[in-house]
């Protein structure tokens, strides 16, 4: 355990003790929520893309957003700017 400080640039250094413990090296991605009933921030590390993707999917899933159809729509997009570069 440690404690920080949040710099002018909203910046904290996640004490080394805690990196060890967690395994966290620079590079890693971790993944930053709050828990309003516990007034918490939480940091969890991010092992895989398949945590990320799920996580996203997640909060869109909640918003009724429908990913199938922004798939198609960007892959029609990416097809009609990679045909006019190739012309």
């Amino acid at each position: 355990m440690g404690f920080v400080t949040v710099n002018q640039k909203a910046l904290v250094v996640i004490p080394k003790p805690v990196r060890d413990k967690c395994g966290i090296e620079p590079g890693d991605r971790l993944k930053v929520t709050y828990d309003e009933k516990d007034d918490t921030v939480i940091m969890k590390k991010i092992r895989d893309v398949k945590e990320i993707s799920a996580s996203v999917f997640g909060m869109w899933k909640d918003n009724k957003f429908d990913f199938d159809n922004v798939r198609l729509s960007t892959d029609d997009r990416i097809k009609k700017l990679l045909a006019n570069k190739l012309q």
